[in-house]
């Protein structure tokens, strides 16, 4: 930001996700807009770009905590197999049970498909096996679902290492007693059932046909009664904060959490129901996630300098904003079918009870009847108002990625479409990839950074590169004078392998600023492979 504005200015993002463009201006002392279609993103980019004394939530947390003590040790609490004493219950796993496809014999998973390495990062759960009443290879995926059931707690007490063991006749009765009782109040639960969608139908199939579904009993209670104490608040910030604390949560205390040998949970774009989850303790997750926003209020909120308005709308028509009234617009749109923002984002907006329009969300979905070319409408219709917004001379950088040419064809001939000139093109390593980017052959890498030019109405420069000749796969590839770039898998067991996913970005980058063809990443990849079979390597 200090590049394009060293003396300050006006920063805007259209599609401010959770806010991270607000929080960059602020740091940078600028005042910024942010704009966001879905209200769940929007409350988090006005909590993530907000002032709050760190003590004050802490006291409200502390509060918070005290009231819901009873309950926190009737619903999660398990007796020590060491001591004999109560103790915090961390965690649940739950396994569910599932039939043999050619028996039909009903057996619990957890009981079959584990194998374990010989360190924790090898332990695993088969994809086949064999089923332990016919012993016909089975595989996992096949499989019919029944009921979920318990089969491990995990624990600290009076040793320093964490114990997982099964659960035993207490774990059971509490669990018993819950799923029997009358203590959820309707007010404060997320009642909302699932609409049809791409990333809907998955849950809807293993029977989450409302949002309250997506939680066990007990965790579902605990939310519901956190919610209830968060709007018992009377300062209207520090219940905003404690909300922005509850949301963070997401599908990390719902049905959603795969259970992983090592520990962890991941936040992937689907609501993926898995045969074997986790059941984390809401209260231990609230407490860990109020500590990061505590320190997020303690340490970068305090640089804070500049001023931040949020707004709640379709970038489509952005009405807050004049024409030539913005300095620069840097933003993050979304990237064609990649992400399907309004479905992902119904855990929270049902607890929010405020959910997206998504009559002009700019997303490739085929439950919306939006195909590319309504995707390439909406998104020029969005740049349009951006380019209208912008001062004469000043820049939109977009940052983008996606592994389809015909999507990436489209993003270019929205830019252009609306006006701007592509000048640059900076490919933007984040640096730690996400688990579906080292293992999956289909997903594209690094993010690009295409820096785009209002030019003024007088004089429209051509863009720069456009006197040098596109090049093919191969010629890219013959012209490049770095080492082909590896690929450390840092976070599984494969061995290194050529990062097809640099290459692409770079080779991106080129095609963009040489007006050249777009590439599908799958199509890349096999001329990669093939130039390098060529090479004899």
């Amino acid at each position: 930001m200090k590049k394009y504005l060293p003396a300050g200015g006006l920063v805007f993002d259209p599609f401010s996700g959770s806010g991270m463009t607000g929080v960059a201006a602020l740091v940078t002392g600028n005042d910024v807009i942010l704009n966001e279609i879905s209200p769940a993103a929007s409350f988090i980019s006005n909590r993530f770009t907000s002032r709050c004394e760190p003590s004050a939530l802490t006291a409200a947390v502390n509060k918070i905590f005290k009231n819901l003590q009873p309950l926190r040790e009737e619903i999660y609490s398990t007796q020590c197999r060491t001591c004999g004493k109560d103790t915090d219950l961390l965690f649940t796993v739950w396994s569910y049970k599932v039939k043999c496809s050619c028996c039909a014999h009903e057996f619990i998973l957890w009981d079959e498909s584990r194998s374990y390495g010989n360190t924790v990062r090898e332990h695993k759960f088969l994809k086949e096996f064999p089923c332990p009443n016919c012993h016909e290879t089975l595989k996992k995926s096949k499989l019919e679902r029944t009921e979920a059931v318990p089969v491990l707690v995990g624990y600290k007490c009076c040793s320093k290492m964490q114990a997982e063991v099964e659960p035993n006749e207490k774990d059971i009765a509490v669990i018993n007693n819950i799923n029997n009782s009358s203590q959820l109040n309707e007010k404060y639960l997320p009642d909302y059932d699932l609409p049809d969608g791409v990333n809907l139908s998955q849950p809807k199939r293993h029977g989450l046909n409302n949002v309250k579904d997506f939680y066990t009993t007990r965790n579902l209670l605990a939310m519901s009664k956190l919610w209830e104490e968060i709007h018992k608040v009377d300062d209207d910030n520090l219940a905003a904060f404690l909300a922005f604390i509850f949301t963070s949560l997401y599908k990390r205390v719902t049905k959603l959490s795969e259970y992983r040998f090592w520990g962890g949970s991941g936040n992937t774009a689907n609501f993926n129901v898995p045969f074997i989850f986790n059941e984390a303790n809401v209260f231990t997750t609230f407490q860990r996630k109020a500590r990061s926003i505590i320190d997020h209020l303690g340490s970068t909120v305090k640089f804070y300098q500049g001023r931040c308005v949020v707004n709640t709308g379709s970038a489509t028509h952005i009405s807050v904003l004049p024409d030539n009234s913005v300095d620069l617009i840097f933003t993050d749109p979304p990237f064609g079918a990649n992400i399907n923002y309004s479905e992902m984002n119904v855990i929270w907006e049902a607890w929010l009870k405020d959910f997206t329009d998504v009559k002009n969300e700019a997303i490739v979905n085929r439950s919306q009847k939006k195909d590319a070319d309504k995707y390439q409408e909406l998104m020029t219709q969005s740049l349009s108002e951006c380019y209208r917004v912008l001062r004469d001379n000043h820049w939109m950088v977009l940052v983008f990625m996606n592994s389809s040419k015909d999507i990436w064809n489209r993003i270019r001939d929205a830019i252009e479409n609306a006006g701007f000139i592509i000048e640059r093109v900076d490919i933007f390593d984040k640096q730690h990839g996400t688990f579906k980017q080292f293992v999956s052959d289909n997903t594209a890498g690094s993010d690009l950074m295409l820096h785009c030019r209002k030019a003024s109405s007088v004089s429209k420069p051509v863009m720069r590169g456009l006197s040098e000749k596109p090049l093919s796969v191969a010629e890219f590839l013959a012209e490049r004078q770095e080492p082909v770039p590896v690929l450390p898998y840092l976070h599984v067991n494969r061995d290194a392998d050529i990062d097809h996913r640099t290459l692409y970005s770079e080779f991106l980058a080129h095609s963009f600023t040489r007006q050249g063809k777009m590439v599908d990443f799958s199509s890349f990849r096999l001329q990669v492979v093939d130039f390098l079979k060529g090479r004899g390597r």
